[in-house]
């Protein structure tokens, strides 16, 4: 009997282990290429979890074009896994997913919160902030906000994003909440999945500013492949880590700090704002051009 006891303890004790070391997978831009429209997940994706077990949070943008087939092939590929969805621009409203509402989870004295940023008005905005700073309150040590677009990022002159859908909401719930996030001097942990559909943009992107660090990936551009594999310990800290889904390599956070993303994408950036508004360029020289034109063009018709 008292084995018996002892074996179940174990048992016990090996479960808790299990549950506090956990690692969890988050991606960004699931369903991968813009262009292709293939309606599976993102294949670097796919062959990087063939032989492993994590749980698996999806920061939006896992559908692309809210057909049926392409639904059920994702639902059959997360089949086998533990996993959340965390809406974005692209699965918004489609219902079957049930991702609309703030959702929570406790993993021992940590807090998940999944977040939908889709917000329609600025009403979605103070109700989002009032649960959240409600939430926030409570006896937790560490809080991850889970979400889809970057809603810290202003501008693509900031960081560059897959898409500025919504990003004007965002923005207004930022300013709203973030002063509730700096004061409850709890570890703040944000991981968003807006990038690195392109390969013009950034795909991973890491900051810390005061109890608050930002954490960014996305997939589609082809090349860099990457997602943030985040694990619990028993201490409750949270470790994070960015994976190489081509190499399975993990990367250290700073790798991808702000200034080295900023200095990644200035130069794209010029190129993508001479592309879109080169013509202006041109403007002066076309005025000038013009006006020098009607003064010859009308000295040259006043002598005739």
């Amino acid at each position: 009997m008292l084995k018996v006891f002892y074996q179940l303890l174990l048992i016990c004790l090996f479960i808790n282990l299990s549950f506090s070391q956990e690692k969890i997978l988050f991606v960004g831009h699931a369903y991968g290429n813009p262009l292709e429209k293939d309606r599976i997940v993102d294949p670097t994706l796919k062959e990087f979890l063939k032989d492993k077990n994590y749980k698996l949070i999806y920061g939006g943008d896992f559908v692309q074009l809210n057909e049926e087939e392409e639904i059920q092939n994702f639902l059959k590929f997360n089949s086998k896994f533990n996993y959340v969805l965390v809406p974005g621009n692209h699965d918004v409203n489609i219902k079957i997913f049930d991702h609309q509402k703030i959702r929570f989870e406790t993993y021992n004295n940590s807090l998940f919160i999944y977040l939908n940023t889709n917000f329609n008005n600025p009403k979605n905005i103070k109700e989002a902030v009032s649960i959240i700073k409600k939430e926030i309150s409570k006896n937790f040590k560490n809080i991850l906000i889970f979400s889809h677009q970057l809603f810290y990022s202003e501008s693509i002159f900031d960081i560059w994003t897959n898409s500025r859908t919504n990003y004007d909401l965002c923005n207004k719930f930022y300013k709203e909440v973030i002063n509730h996030l700096k004061a409850s001097n709890k570890n703040i942990f944000i991981y968003s999945g807006d990038i690195g559909a392109f390969k013009s943009i950034p795909y991973a992107y890491f900051h810390k500013n005061k109890n608050i660090e930002y954490f960014a990936v996305g997939l589609g551009n082809g090349i860099n492949n990457k997602a943030i594999e985040i694990q619990l310990s028993e201490s409750d800290e949270v470790i994070n880590k960015f994976i190489d889904l081509n190499s399975s390599t993990r990367e250290d956070p700073d790798k991808y700090s702000r200034l080295r993303i900023k200095l990644y994408q200035l130069p794209k950036l010029i190129v993508f704002v001479f592309k879109s508004y080169y013509y202006i360029l041109f403007l002066p020289i076309i005025i000038v051009g013009y006006k020098v034109y009607k003064k010859y063009y009308g000295s040259v018709k006043t002598s005739l």
